[in-house]
Order: structure tokens, then sequence, then C-alpha cells
């Protein structure tokens, strides 16, 4: 499991190595990309808040946090806690790079 704080990364290319506590994972920007797709049709891809929070600009720390805390169910959204309950380590390591790489919500 991904522990909630990322120590480091390393960046190659477009895909990374996140180190977080206890765990290293693969995670790959392009990837993130292609799996935001799904987030974005509820998270604005242009870190608008309309209502549900903008996930773009966030820190990799954080984001893996929070999704961590909704397939763990201490976070109570049951539309997140499905979709969080779906990801693997990498493609939430992959979402996190792509979301951190994308310009910080309004």
């Amino acid at each position: 499991m991904i522990k909630a704080t990322a120590l480091a990364i390393l960046i190659t290319g477009l895909s990374a190595v996140v180190f977080a506590k206890d765990t290293i994972i693969k995670g790959d920007i392009e990837y993130g990309k292609h799996l935001a797709a799904e987030c974005v049709t509820c998270h604005s891809a242009l870190g608008k808040n309309k209502g549900i929070p903008p996930v773009t600009g966030w820190n990799i720390d954080t984001f893996i946090s929070v999704i961590n805390a909704y397939r763990s169910k201490e976070l109570k959204n049951p539309a997140m806690r499905l979709i969080a309950g779906r990801l693997d380590e990498e493609q939430i390591a992959s979402l996190a790079l792509y979301f951190a790489s994308q310009p910080k919500s309004e």
C-alpha cells in the first residue's frame, strides 16, 4: 500500500519513481494523463471549483494521502471510495505525478 508521505521523486523522461515511506512506486505522467480523463469528468481539468474540488496542481503527497483515505474509507464520499478502490499503486502514483504537473487551481 502506498504510504501518505512521498519522500523523493526521480524523474526520467515522462516516468518517475515515487519513493513513499517504506514503498517505491513507479508512475508515468502520460499514463496518469490517460487515467485522468475519468477524473476530469467531475474534477475540472482547468482547476475551476464548481462544487467539486479541483485536483490540478496538488502535490504528490497530498494526492496520494487523499486517495488512500478514500481507499481505506476514512473519507466518506461514496463515488470517490468506489473510484479510489479500483486504483492500484501504479495508477495512483501516475495520477499524482500528472496532477502535480498541471497548473494549480484558481
